[in-house]
């Protein structure tokens, strides 16, 4: 599973209140129904800002999450850039060419920027699961091509 968590963080329906707010029960309750569905989940790896490790980074890790932080660069006009999209994707497309008996590929946004990613584990032979945290967030395109969609909600139950 390779998840793009400022996407999921920025895209939820709406924040939940904070007694209810939990993102080890969401993740909890996301990975019981996919392995379920599915089957196993060998690794999760959280594709997440600097910044954002110092907020989430702790609950990841004592979940059995990876997180790979992924920092903004400056581009040659001196702007900020992000490398969390191309850092996963190119994660992403090592796990497809390398690990010989991977069956799923299970990504952790609705962006259409993972559109390539989604293609090349497909021409592999590969199922799509596509987590996003609301509907509105899931590109068309990655509808069309994931082969199961789940919605994370990071609340108690």
């Amino acid at each position: 599973m390779l998840i793009d968590w400022e996407n999921l963080l920025t895209n939820l329906k709406e924040m939940p209140p904070p007694e209810s707010y939990s993102i080890t029960a969401g993740f909890d309750r996301l990975c019981k129904e996919i392995a379920s569905e599915v089957g196993e989940i060998v690794n999760v790896f959280v594709f997440i800002p600097p910044h954002l490790v110092y907020t989430f980074g702790e609950t990841f890790h004592k979940i059995g999450f990876f997180t790979i932080a992924c920092p903004k660069i400056r581009g040659k006009k001196g702007e900020e850039e992000d490398t969390t999209d191309l850092t996963l994707i190119n994660f992403g497309q090592k796990a497809i060419e390398d690990i010989k008996d991977l069956t799923h590929l299970c990504l952790g946004s609705g962006d259409k920027d993972f559109s390539l990613l989604v293609r090349q584990a497909i021409r592999k032979g590969l199922k799509i699961i596509v987590v996003a945290s609301s509907e509105r967030s899931l590109s068309t395109e990655l509808i069309k091509l994931a082969d199961k969609i789940y919605i994370f909600s990071p609340t108690e139950p």
